[in-house]
Order: C-alpha cells, then sequence, then structure tokens
C-alpha cells in the first residue's frame, strides 16, 4: 500500500520538496532582506489599527486553526460516524500537514515577530502552521462532507470554509505572531499537501467512504 501510494504521488512530493528547498535558498539569499522590509511595513500597518473589537475577534478565530478544533472534529467523528474510513482519511491528512509544517519550520528556521498580540509560540515562523494544516484539513473535512451532495450545497460549504481557511490566516498576521510571508508560504506549500492528500484518498479509500 505504501509502495503504491508512494508511486502515485511522487509528483506532489517532489513539488513539495522543491518548495521546501527553495525557501531555504530564499532565506539565505539577497532577496530575503526585501521581503523581511515588506513583512514589518505589514506589521506596522496592523499596529496601527487599535481596534479591540477586531484584535478579540481575531483571538477567537485563529482558535480553528489550533490543534484543538481539529482534534475535537477529529475525535467526534471517531466517537459519533460509523465509517471509521472517515476517521482514518481525516486524521491521516491532518498529521501529514502537521509533519510538512515541522520540517519545513526546522529547515528554514526563521524567527518569529519580536512583538504579538498574543503569547508568541516557540516554534520557528515559517511557514504559518495555522495557514497550511486549516487549508489541508478543513478542505479535506470539506471533501468528506460534500462528496455525494449537491452542486449547491458543495458550493455553499466550499465558500464558508474557503472563508475560514483565508480569515485564520489573516488572524495570524493580524495578531503579530506570524509575518505575512509566513502565510503566504503557508498557502503555496499547502496546495500540493493538499492535493496529494485527495489524491490518496480518491485513489486507495473513496470506495470505503459509503
Amino acid at each position: 500500500m505504501i509502495k503504491k501510494i508512494l508511486k502515485e504521488n511522487w509528483i506532489y512530493m517532489l513539488i513539495i520538496i522543491f518548495l521546501i528547498v527553495s525557501f531555504i535558498v530564499i532565506k539565505n539569499s539577497g532577496i530575503y532582506k526585501y521581503i523581511v522590509n515588506f513583512d514589518y511595513k505589514v506589521i506596522e500597518f496592523f499596529g496601527n489599527i487599535n481596534d479591540k473589537r477586531l484584535t478579540a475577534s481575531m483571538r477567537f478565530i485563529t482558535n480553528f486553526g489550533d490543534w484543538h478544533i481539529p482534534i475535537l472534529i477529529i475525535v467526534c467523528i471517531l466517537l459519533f460516524i460509523k465509517n471509521k474510513w472517515y476517521f482514518y482519511t481525516l486524521s491521516g491528512s491532518y498529521l501529514l500537514s502537521g509533519i510538512t509544517v515541522f520540517i519545513t519550520k526546522l529547515l528554514v528556521a526563521r524567527p518569529r515577530p519580536l512583538e504579538a498580540l498574543i503569547e508568541i509560540p516557540g516554534s520557528y515562523s515559517f511557514p504559518s502552521g495555522h495557514t497550511l494544516t486549516s487549508l489541508v484539513f478543513y478542505m479535506v473535512l470539506f471533501y468528506l462532507m460534500t462528496e455525494k451532495s449537491n452542486s449547491l450545497i458543495r458550493v455553499i460549504f466550499g465558500l464558508l470554509f474557503c472563508f475560514l481557511i483565508v480569515v485564520v490566516a489573516f488572524s495570524r498576521v493580524c495578531l503579530g505572531v506570524h509575518f505575512f510571508s509566513d502565510v503566504v508560504g503557508g498557502f503555496i506549500l499547502g496546495v500540493p499537501c493538499l492535493l496529494c492528500c485527495l489524491n490518496i484518498i480518491e485513489k486507495n479509500f473513496k470506495e470505503k467512504l459509503v
């Protein structure tokens, strides 16, 4: 099974490796200082927005990208949905996205912003783990929820999940725990990771999701 999955998804894995290497090269090139300058301009822009209601909203929304809510959803699926393949595929996708974030953070090793509106995590800054894991987790959840639904339902839920992912990403910059480029990197790296997860589900587990 593992050999089959690797064979079917080598292109996505190659893209992920290429992107990680590219991020490392950029981090150690002359381009990096321009990215940093732009990032701090974005931080300065949000720092000038002194709105307590916006900050409170971002504090709430960012929780949807933390591990607590995805794990809660996964546990609920395990407990209340009879077909355990929904649990296996969603938790496997979340685990893959988490491993991708962990490895990339260690290799790129970018420090966090110096100040933030909430406690700054101890991990490295790039890429935004909330952004990458939210993209993979919520889009796989969307796929599992609406795979048998009509087009209207898929459009409605698709827009809702996309909005949630974008707002979670926005919250990380707004709260100052990530640079803007961290979030962009999370999206860039998250796309092939998501496509890999969906391809694995489609080619190996779709018939089990009945």
